[in-house]
């Protein structure tokens, strides 16, 4: 009894040395990150269609994009962006007898209304920020640009890596492999970190069409921050009360957040007749479709925080959060490598704690949920 303890004890401190290494490993790169951030120089450029003054301005400001690779535009149609505008004149102390004009241009803490002060002043006013300019700052309750918080992405994490049909597709893959090769570990070791990588790889790429989906979406719509915000918390809470559902009352309501049951016959062909490196690979690329419905919950609700910043920024996330779901995957290859215990020993520990692994999946993603929509993180 005192071994399976400390069998089990070890799981969990490999787990979590995993997850302190990624957040490590996610701090220098977003260190990183922010340096190339402070390099760029932010520029709100208002316009409206068919005004001549905005068209002439705007093909000024292309030709210092191309001279300038660190200028970021961002441009917007004056009557799509009232209630920016609004914030920016208060903020910038605009005058109002000059608002409401297009064109008008906000970068660092200077304004430049209509095309004649912006082509004779922006080239000169981007030559004082060598060091880069952030975006304009507003008085606004509506924020321009939600930051992403680790804590959040790391919890939605945390909340993937724990998910039982995850952790389920690798056992079935190393019982195949040790079930015909009973004393080839480092096969079974190989063939666990190759679909572990499988996964990671293909995990990543349905990552960055989730983040350009939602910017696609936000962006046809027009919706609000806040309220696209909202939605996402209100998707977490509904997860997170659904994993609880299986905590509670496990296959109620006829589905579990977990691979649907019509799925798994053929799923569990597909793993079981791969014994070799390559082919756990190519399966794990296969497989992770099959994941995708008991996984994709958490991963769209931080493909929905990341889509708020630029795709070059949110790539350091998501590969932390990819570092995190891949976890258990490795940590279970390597704890049947060393022996600390069996395939089988590490099923029977799946099947004795999968309602508690949907209570702590729930409450991550309920208390997450309540805590953005509350506006705590």
């Amino acid at each position: 009894m005192r071994a399976k303890s400390m069998r089990v004890n070890a799981i969990f401190a490999t787990l979590a040395s995993l997850l302190l290494f990624s957040s490590f490993l996610l701090s220098i790169m977003l260190s990183n990150a922010a340096k190339a951030e402070t390099a760029k120089i932010c520029v709100y450029f208002f316009y409206s269609a068919g005004c001549p003054h905005c068209a002439k301005a705007d093909a000024y400001i292309k030709t210092l994009e191309e001279k300038y690779p660190n200028l970021e535009v961002h441009r917007m149609a004056m009557s799509d962006e009232i209630e920016l505008v609004n914030a920016l004149y208060k903020s910038f102390n605009v005058p109002s007898n000059e608002q409401g004009y297009v064109p008008i241009l906000f970068i660092g803490e200077k304004y430049f209304l209509g095309d004649i002060p912006i082509i004779n002043n922006l080239e000169s006013e981007i030559q004082k920020y060598s060091e880069g300019c952030a975006c304009p700052t507003v008085e606004s309750k509506e924020p321009v640009e939600r930051a992403v918080s680790v804590f959040q992405i790391l919890g939605l994490a945390l909340v993937d890596a724990v998910n039982p049909c995850e952790l389920a597709v690798l056992i079935i893959l190393m019982t195949a492999i040790l079930t015909k090769y009973p004393k080839e570990k480092k096969r079974a070791l190989k063939a666990g970190l190759a679909f572990s990588s499988a996964i990671f790889i293909m995990y990543f790429i349905f990552g960055l069409l989730i983040i350009s989906g939602f910017k696609f979406v936000a962006g046809l719509a027009q919706v609000k921050t806040s309220l696209f915000y909202q939605a996402l918390a209100a998707l977490a809470i509904l997860l997170g009360a659904l994993n609880i559902k299986d905590a509670i009352w496990y296959g109620g309501g006829g589905f579990i957040m977990e691979v649907p049951r019509r799925w798994r016959p053929r799923m569990k062909e597909i793993i079981k007749g791969t014994t070799s490196v390559k082919g756990a690979f190519v399966v794990g690329l296969f497989v992770s479709f099959f994941l995708t419905p008991c996984t994709a919950g958490p991963y769209f609700v931080a493909g929905g925080l990341l889509a708020s910043i630029h795709l070059v920024a949110a790539l350091p996330y998501l590969f932390s959060y990819m570092c995190v779901f891949i976890a258990p995957m490795v940590a279970i290859s390597l704890i049947v490598y060393f022996g600390f215990m069996a395939v089988e020993d590490i099923s029977g520990w799946r099947e004795r704690n999968i309602k508690l692994l949907h209570w702590i999946a729930g409450l991550i993603l309920l208390g997450l949920g309540v805590a953005m929509f509350l506006g705590l993180v």
